[in-house]
């Protein structure tokens, strides 16, 4: 997806184009005597209720097409959900099993346990090749593989010379006694040819002391389509949680210690309207709380209430 994220700057110019335009809607509003503001900053038609048209959602509606509501959960909440998953991967790797799935629902935050994980993996000095290329053919799989397992391929590597490099370089890290970690996200996207590479792998280079093991993301909705062949051979299945009510709480107040430029005031009836329209996903609730401080810097007003969440919710629907 094309897009690009805010900068102070950028809410700046965005805040000041707003007010413009804001201003201008309201003197149109004016006119029209039936139209009035409610208390979740809607303006409103008395005739034709449920038509929302606030200058405060003017922006939300802008940035819902930009990377502002796909960006990464900002600040990072290490949750009991996540704290849990990661003691269960840190598990699997110490009984060195072959495959191990993280499962959960989209937008569960998985990704970025992945990330988070294998960046602390890496700096323990283990070997981790993170594969998110989902949907691939096999041999872009087996280059992005080789690349990230730094075998000795180039452009002139035939798809036969790859699958020997990586044969070969894992065998030499296994002799070094590294630990090896092989993780692909969003395995449910990935083509059969892809699956089969996979299946090769952990036969072949996976299971033993010295050898890898291979971490799987899949969407649990897509679950029952998941390919059975990799699902049969998982020695554990980790399911990550979404929040509860007190985590929504906990992050709420972090995320409002981080951008304490913005002054950002949600009650408990707002944090509840979070929990509420946000299912407990990790990153719909950081969805609405960008899309609160943006919406609230804009009507010059820090305070967020239940009905500004349900119709930044709305918006995002």
């Amino acid at each position: 997806m094309l897009g690009f994220r805010f900068g102070e700057r950028d809410f700046a110019t965005a805040g000041w184009l707003f007010q413009k335009k804001s201003f201008r809607h309201t003197a149109l509003l004016a006119r029209d005597q039936d139209c009035v503001k409610t208390a979740g900053g809607f303006y409103r038609n008395k005739l034709v209720a449920g038509m929302p048209c606030a200058p405060m959602l003017a922006l939300v509606r802008y940035a819902s097409s930009l990377q502002l509501i796909v960006a990464p959960m900002s600040p990072f909440f290490e949750s009991p959900a996540y704290l849990e998953a990661v003691a269960r991967l840190e598990y699997a790797l110490e009984r060195h099993d072959r495959v191990a799935i993280l499962t959960g629902v989209l937008g569960c935050g998985k990704t970025t346990l992945l990330e988070k994980w294998t960046s602390t993996l890496r700096r323990r000095g283990a070997v981790v090749a993170y594969l998110r290329t989902p949907g691939t053919f096999e041999h872009d799989f087996l280059w992005e593989l080789a690349i990230q397992l730094k075998a000795n391929v180039g452009l002139a590597t035939t798809p036969p010379e790859l699958w020997f490099q990586i044969r070969e370089q894992l065998t030499a890290y296994a002799l070094e006694q590294r630990q090896i970690v092989i993780v692909v996200d969003h395995i449910e996207e990935i083509t059969r040819e892809t699956a089969d590479v996979l299946l090769t792998l952990v036969r072949l280079h996976c299971g033993t002391d010295t050898e890898a093991s291979l971490i799987l993301s899949v969407d649990s909705q897509q679950l029952q389509t998941f390919d059975t062949r990799l699902l049969k051979l998982a020695d554990l299945k980790i399911e990550l949680e979404a929040w509860n009510s007190e985590d929504i709480a906990q992050y709420t107040a972090a995320y409002q210690a981080a951008h304490p430029e913005a002054n950002l005031s949600l009650d408990s009836a707002a944090v509840e309207a979070v929990s509420r329209y946000s299912e407990g996903l990790p990153r719909v609730i950081s969805q609405i709380l960008d899309l609160s401080r943006l919406a609230m810097s804009a009507e010059d007003s820090p305070t967020v209430t239940p009905a500004t969440v349900e119709a930044i919710r709305q918006e995002l629907l």
